[in-house]
């Protein structure tokens, strides 16, 4: 079920044949376990860094600091522009030689509209940092009203220097709580995800997602009404 789930998700977002993820129990571990991902990246691909930042527009969800202060990190919050959407210019100025992460909402919670993901992509290209969009509001709405013929500006794996996304079925996916997706441009990326520990009498543990043992009741109600809705139903919502 999380499998079917995962590729209905992805294939909504663009995800292409090498994306993967996993189901979480709502948009704070989704955030969080990218956030962790990211770091652990970091460690990896720049270990001189040793005060990480995630650069953020004022309007991103509280769950990155949250991660943040769990995970050790430092969060800059940047003014957005008066249009309430994030300042790419802006965050490029407060990148520093110890961020690693961009984050951008798909739409933000507080104002309910999408930052400028075209411009923070190539941003994140372009200084080689990892680019989290936080859709736990749109992703399973933003995609529907765009198959109906309304406007909606790219914000999905689409664009390349998306590495991760969040995406709620217990938000528009109308699945009951809690139901997430944390979401990966590839196996690559999500290799940082899991927790793996073997300095204990049984042998090694490992977990995907920050639970142990995952519920499922949840998973298989998000599946069944997936399901039921299919593409028809979600578009008539």
């Amino acid at each position: 079920m999380e499998d079917d789930l995962i590729a209905m998700a992805l294939e909504l977002l663009h995800g292409g044949e090498q994306a993967v993820g996993n189901l979480t129990s709502g948009g704070t571990e989704s955030i969080f376990m990218a956030v962790k991902t990211a770091r652990d990246w970091a460690r990896a691909q720049r270990p001189d860094i040793d005060r990480p930042e995630i650069v953020l527009p004022y309007s991103a969800h509280p769950a990155f600091d949250k991660a943040a202060h769990y995970l050790n990190l430092h969060v800059r919050r940047i003014p957005v522009r008066d249009d309430f959407r994030a300042d790419p210019q802006a965050m490029a100025a407060a990148v520093t030689g110890q961020t690693i992460m961009l984050a951008g909402s798909a739409p933000c919670f507080p104002y309910g509209v999408i930052d400028p993901i075209a411009d923070l992509s190539i941003l994140a290209q372009e200084r080689q940092l990892w680019l989290h969009v936080d859709a736990c509001v749109g992703g399973f709405l933003a995609p529907f009203v765009h198959q109906l013929g309304y406007p909606v500006p790219t914000f999905d794996f689409q664009l390349p220097g998306v590495y991760s996304m969040s995406a709620d079925l217990h938000k528009y996916g109308f699945a009951a709580k809690g139901a997430s997706t944390v979401l990966y441009r590839d196996d690559e990326l999500r290799q940082y995800q899991p927790f793996a520990c073997d300095v204990w009498p049984n042998g090694t543990m490992v977990t995907p997602t920050f639970a142990g043992t995952r519920p499922g009741g949840a998973i298989a109600a998000a599946w069944a009404v997936m399901h039921y809705l299919g593409v028809s139903g979600y578009q008539a919502k």
